[in-house]
Protein backbone atom coordinates (compact mmCIF):
# COMPACT_ATOMS: atom_id res chain seq x y z
CA UNK A 1 0.00 0.00 0.00
CA UNK A 2 2.71 2.24 1.38
CA UNK A 3 4.53 1.40 -2.44
CA UNK A 4 1.52 1.96 -4.07
CA UNK A 5 1.30 5.77 -2.54
CA UNK A 6 4.79 6.50 -3.35
CA UNK A 7 4.44 5.75 -6.84
CA UNK A 8 0.90 7.94 -7.59
CA UNK A 9 3.21 10.35 -5.53
CA UNK A 10 5.70 10.11 -8.07
CA UNK A 11 3.57 9.79 -11.24
CA UNK A 12 1.43 12.91 -9.69
CA UNK A 13 4.86 15.09 -9.45
CA UNK A 14 6.16 13.84 -12.79
CA UNK A 15 2.97 14.89 -15.12
CA UNK A 16 2.92 18.08 -13.26
CA UNK A 17 6.44 19.11 -14.02
CA UNK A 18 5.74 18.23 -17.71
CA UNK A 19 2.74 20.80 -17.28
CA UNK A 20 4.67 23.22 -15.40
CA UNK A 21 7.45 22.96 -18.61
CA UNK A 22 5.43 22.65 -21.14
CA UNK A 23 2.65 25.40 -20.78
CA UNK A 24 0.52 27.31 -23.55
CA UNK A 25 -0.54 30.86 -23.23
CA UNK A 26 -2.81 32.97 -25.65
CA UNK A 27 -3.06 36.63 -25.78
CA UNK A 28 -3.75 39.66 -27.53
CA UNK A 29 -1.78 42.68 -28.98
CA UNK A 30 -1.70 46.28 -30.39
CA UNK A 31 0.92 48.11 -32.54
CA UNK A 32 2.47 49.96 -35.27
CA UNK A 33 4.92 49.53 -37.81
CA UNK A 34 6.38 51.79 -40.22
CA UNK A 35 8.88 51.74 -43.02
CA UNK A 36 12.42 53.32 -43.36
CA UNK A 37 12.84 56.31 -45.89
CA UNK A 38 15.34 56.22 -47.95
CA UNK A 39 15.53 59.74 -47.69
CA UNK A 40 15.36 59.57 -43.98
CA UNK A 41 18.51 61.56 -43.50
CA UNK A 42 17.15 64.72 -45.10
CA UNK A 43 14.10 65.40 -42.99
CA UNK A 44 14.34 66.95 -40.44
CA UNK A 45 13.66 65.46 -36.98
CA UNK A 46 14.65 62.07 -36.20
CA UNK A 47 11.17 60.88 -35.89
CA UNK A 48 11.05 60.78 -40.01
CA UNK A 49 13.39 58.21 -40.56
CA UNK A 50 10.76 55.12 -40.24
CA UNK A 51 7.10 56.43 -40.77
CA UNK A 52 6.74 55.78 -44.37
CA UNK A 53 3.59 53.75 -44.94
CA UNK A 54 2.92 53.96 -41.26
CA UNK A 55 0.51 50.88 -40.21
CA UNK A 56 -1.58 50.07 -37.12
CA UNK A 57 -3.67 46.94 -35.73
CA UNK A 58 -3.83 44.06 -33.71
CA UNK A 59 -3.64 40.86 -33.38
CA UNK A 60 -4.04 37.54 -31.36
CA UNK A 61 -1.21 35.11 -30.61
CA UNK A 62 -0.30 31.63 -28.76
CA UNK A 63 2.48 30.65 -27.58
CA UNK A 64 3.97 27.29 -26.12
CA UNK A 65 7.05 26.30 -23.99
CA UNK A 66 9.66 23.77 -25.10
CA UNK A 67 12.86 22.22 -23.22
CA UNK A 68 14.79 25.47 -20.86
CA UNK A 69 14.23 28.87 -21.70
CA UNK A 70 12.61 28.09 -25.66
CA UNK A 71 9.35 28.81 -26.89
CA UNK A 72 7.25 28.84 -30.10
CA UNK A 73 4.66 31.54 -31.29
CA UNK A 74 2.08 31.62 -33.48
CA UNK A 75 -0.14 34.54 -34.68
CA UNK A 76 -2.52 36.59 -36.74
CA UNK A 77 -2.18 40.00 -36.91
CA UNK A 78 -4.18 42.82 -39.03
CA UNK A 79 -3.02 46.30 -40.07
CA UNK A 80 -4.53 49.15 -41.85
CA UNK A 81 -2.46 52.17 -43.33
CA UNK A 82 -2.89 55.43 -41.54
CA UNK A 83 -2.42 59.30 -42.69
CA UNK A 84 0.38 60.10 -44.94
CA UNK A 85 3.44 61.14 -43.25
CA UNK A 86 4.17 63.71 -45.54
CA UNK A 87 3.10 65.67 -48.47
CA UNK A 88 5.17 63.93 -51.00
CA UNK A 89 3.66 60.57 -50.04
CA UNK A 90 2.43 58.21 -52.37
CA UNK A 91 -1.86 58.19 -50.88
CA UNK A 92 -1.55 54.12 -50.17
CA UNK A 93 -4.66 52.08 -48.72
CA UNK A 94 -2.86 48.81 -47.35
CA UNK A 95 -4.85 46.34 -45.43
CA UNK A 96 -2.68 43.47 -44.43
CA UNK A 97 -3.18 40.10 -43.19
CA UNK A 98 -0.03 39.11 -40.90
CA UNK A 99 0.64 35.59 -40.46
CA UNK A 100 3.52 34.24 -38.92
CA UNK A 101 5.22 31.89 -36.61
CA UNK A 102 8.45 32.42 -34.39
CA UNK A 103 11.42 30.86 -32.28
CA UNK A 104 12.51 32.68 -28.92
CA UNK A 105 14.03 32.62 -25.69
CA UNK A 106 12.90 33.84 -22.34
CA UNK A 107 14.61 34.73 -19.53
CA UNK A 108 13.24 35.11 -16.06
CA UNK A 109 14.83 38.24 -14.32
CA UNK A 110 12.53 38.05 -11.58
CA UNK A 111 9.42 36.06 -10.26
CA UNK A 112 7.31 38.56 -12.11
CA UNK A 113 9.55 39.84 -14.97
CA UNK A 114 10.62 38.27 -18.06
CA UNK A 115 12.61 39.28 -20.85
CA UNK A 116 12.89 37.09 -24.44
CA UNK A 117 14.07 37.46 -27.97
CA UNK A 118 12.75 35.86 -30.86
CA UNK A 119 12.93 35.12 -34.47
CA UNK A 120 10.40 34.60 -37.14
CA UNK A 121 9.21 34.59 -40.43
CA UNK A 122 5.76 34.56 -41.99
CA UNK A 123 3.76 36.26 -44.83
CA UNK A 124 1.56 39.57 -45.76
CA UNK A 125 -2.03 39.10 -47.37
CA UNK A 126 -2.01 42.74 -48.30
CA UNK A 127 -5.30 44.60 -50.32
CA UNK A 128 -3.43 47.89 -51.75
CA UNK A 129 -5.39 50.85 -53.69
CA UNK A 130 -3.86 54.27 -54.48
CA UNK A 131 -6.25 57.01 -56.63
CA UNK A 132 -5.52 57.80 -59.80
CA UNK A 133 -7.29 59.96 -62.61
CA UNK A 134 -10.80 59.81 -60.37
CA UNK A 135 -11.01 56.33 -60.46
CA UNK A 136 -8.48 53.71 -58.11
CA UNK A 137 -5.19 51.39 -58.77
CA UNK A 138 -5.61 48.10 -57.21
CA UNK A 139 -3.84 44.93 -56.63
CA UNK A 140 -3.63 42.20 -53.85
CA UNK A 141 -0.65 40.71 -52.98
CA UNK A 142 1.04 37.35 -50.58
CA UNK A 143 4.57 39.13 -49.66
CA UNK A 144 6.70 36.70 -47.39
CA UNK A 145 8.25 39.26 -43.97
CA UNK A 146 10.98 38.28 -41.51
CA UNK A 147 11.73 39.70 -38.58
CA UNK A 148 13.95 39.96 -35.16
CA UNK A 149 12.59 41.45 -32.24
CA UNK A 150 13.10 41.57 -28.14
CA UNK A 151 10.81 42.20 -25.21
CA UNK A 152 9.55 41.28 -21.99
CA UNK A 153 6.17 41.05 -19.88
CA UNK A 154 5.25 41.75 -15.79
CA UNK A 155 2.97 39.25 -14.30
CA UNK A 156 0.09 41.10 -12.98
CA UNK A 157 -1.85 38.17 -11.72
CA UNK A 158 -1.47 34.41 -11.45
CA UNK A 159 -0.67 33.24 -15.10
CA UNK A 160 -1.95 36.99 -16.49
CA UNK A 161 1.18 38.95 -18.02
CA UNK A 162 1.28 42.55 -19.80
CA UNK A 163 3.98 43.73 -21.90
CA UNK A 164 5.70 44.87 -25.06
CA UNK A 165 7.93 44.11 -27.70
CA UNK A 166 10.06 45.90 -30.67
CA UNK A 167 11.04 44.47 -33.53
CA UNK A 168 12.44 44.99 -36.70
CA UNK A 169 11.19 43.41 -39.81
CA UNK A 170 11.88 43.10 -43.28
CA UNK A 171 8.62 43.19 -45.68
CA UNK A 172 7.37 43.73 -48.87
CA UNK A 173 7.12 47.53 -50.03
CA UNK A 174 6.66 49.65 -52.85
CA UNK A 175 8.12 52.57 -54.52
CA UNK A 176 6.78 55.79 -53.06
CA UNK A 177 7.12 58.38 -56.18
CA UNK A 178 3.94 60.29 -56.57
CA UNK A 179 5.45 60.67 -60.26
CA UNK A 180 4.92 57.62 -61.23
CA UNK A 181 1.09 58.05 -60.77
CA UNK A 182 1.18 61.57 -62.46
CA UNK A 183 -0.97 61.47 -65.86
CA UNK A 184 1.28 63.15 -67.98
CA UNK A 185 0.76 63.72 -71.67
CA UNK A 186 3.04 62.45 -75.07
CA UNK A 187 2.37 66.05 -76.57
CA UNK A 188 -0.26 68.65 -75.57
CA UNK A 189 -3.59 66.40 -76.71
CA UNK A 190 -2.71 62.93 -76.03
CA UNK A 191 -2.50 60.95 -71.86
CA UNK A 192 -0.37 58.52 -71.45
CA UNK A 193 -1.60 55.17 -70.44
CA UNK A 194 -2.80 54.42 -66.67
CA UNK A 195 0.42 52.85 -64.74
CA UNK A 196 -0.05 48.64 -64.50
CA UNK A 197 -0.69 47.41 -61.06
CA UNK A 198 1.84 45.22 -61.70
CA UNK A 199 4.70 48.24 -62.34
CA UNK A 200 2.69 50.42 -59.23
CA UNK A 201 2.84 47.70 -56.72
CA UNK A 202 6.28 46.17 -57.58
CA UNK A 203 7.54 45.15 -54.64
CA UNK A 204 11.16 45.09 -52.92
CA UNK A 205 12.57 44.41 -49.28
CA UNK A 206 12.82 47.02 -46.99
CA UNK A 207 13.52 47.57 -43.28
CA UNK A 208 10.64 48.40 -41.01
CA UNK A 209 10.52 49.34 -36.93
CA UNK A 210 7.11 47.75 -35.21
CA UNK A 211 6.60 48.16 -31.27
CA UNK A 212 3.64 45.95 -29.52
CA UNK A 213 1.74 46.10 -26.56
CA UNK A 214 0.18 42.73 -25.09
CA UNK A 215 -1.47 40.77 -22.88
CA UNK A 216 -1.40 37.06 -22.60
CA UNK A 217 -2.51 34.39 -20.31
CA UNK A 218 -1.17 30.71 -19.09
CA UNK A 219 -3.86 27.62 -20.05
Amino acid sequence: MRSLLLASLIAATTVSSIAAADPMSVGFRVGGYGFRRADSSTLAGENSAWDLCRMNGLGLFGTRSLTGPLFLEASLDTYFSTAQAQPSDLPLDRQSALVSVAAGARMQVTSWLHGYAQLGIGMELASLSVPYAGSTIHDDKAMPDGFFGVGGDIRIAKGTYIGANLRTLVMGNFDYDPARLQMTSANSNQWVATPKSSDVFAASPSLAAQGQFFIRHDL
